[in-house]
């Protein structure tokens, strides 16, 4: 067991595969027997950036830690065993994972709350954080149907800072999210993504596709609108999505009532995790 120096009572560690059936424990407890990070736990914990609160032989609380291609890291899958909540747990695992993050070159932490959540709100507002941007998750099931024409990544130079004044980024604050964890936006971010093949262009649209991965059980891609209307857009992304394999498209929309109508007649629904949420962030 991996430990982290700690001058609470509680001690810190970095999940290990021995430690599942203890974290799923508190999964359970903290949100229920649907909790979609039972069916993650496995995976996440062999990624060693799972981090665990203690008391004693008994896990009170985890909060995952990912390091991003922007070189911020994002915290996620925050839970507290019930009995626990209000006693600090959440804030410890933040400042031990802002800590560790330090060490490994990491400037900066975000993570992603529900609205309703006034616990986890208050909770990083304590530990430091700030609000970003707002956000609303939307996402549909994709067909295998392929497109009438041959989605290809966009080969040539782009013009970078045209993109970066997209009103589609403006809306949410040059944050993007990608891969279930929100990215800064800028020249540099935007030409790695341009180099790993995920940025395509498609009449007056220009987008960001990622290539789907298998963390669930359906193949997933995120859907960035950087530039064009946006109705068109969406079609297109969703053509993307479908020629690289994927089955389900997600598409973190800034929080406004006329794109998140766009979406919704197209097809895309909002799960009620992520109909209104804020995206922290603390520089450390």
């Amino acid at each position: 067991m991996a430990q982290i120096k700690n001058s609470t009572p509680f001690k810190v560690t970095i999940a290990r595969k021995s430690d599942l059936q203890l974290v799923a424990r508190v999964s359970r407890r903290a949100v229920g027997p649907s909790d979609y990070v039972l069916k993650i736990l496995p995976t996440v914990i062999t990624r060693r950036g799972l981090f665990l609160a203690w008391n004693d032989r008994e896990v009170i609380g985890i909060t995952n830690f990912q390091e991003c291609s922007d070189g911020s890291g994002w915290l996620s899958m925050a839970r507290t065993d019930p009995a626990w909540q209000r006693r600090g747990v959440a804030i410890l695992l933040q400042q031990k994972i802002a800590d560790y993050a330090r060490k490994n070159g990491v400037k900066a932490l975000r993570l992603m709350v529900g609205a309703w959540n006034k616990p986890s709100l208050k909770a990083s507002e304590r530990g430091g954080f700030r609000a970003v941007c707002e956000t609303a998750v939307v996402r549909r099931r994709l067909g295998t149907k392929k497109p009438h024409w041959n989605p290809t990544p966009i080969s040539t130079k782009l013009e970078l800072g045209s993109l970066l004044e997209s009103t589609h980024l403006i809306k949410v604050g040059g944050y993007i999210g990608y891969r279930r964890t929100f990215l800064k936006l800028t020249r540099d971010a935007l030409r790695a993504l341009h180099d790993e093949g995920e940025l395509y262009r498609r009449e007056d649209s220009v987008l960001l596709v990622s290539k789907p991965d298998k963390v669930f059980r359906y193949p997933q891609s995120s859907l960035v609108v950087l530039q064009g209307p946006l109705g068109q857009s969406l079609i297109r992304g969703k053509e993307i999505a479908q020629s690289l394999g994927a089955r389900v498209l997600t598409w973190y929309a800034p929080y406004d009532f006329y794109e998140i109508s766009v979406a919704r007649k197209l097809g895309f629904n909002r799960p009620a995790w992520g109909k209104h949420c804020f995206v922290f962030e603390k520089k450390i």
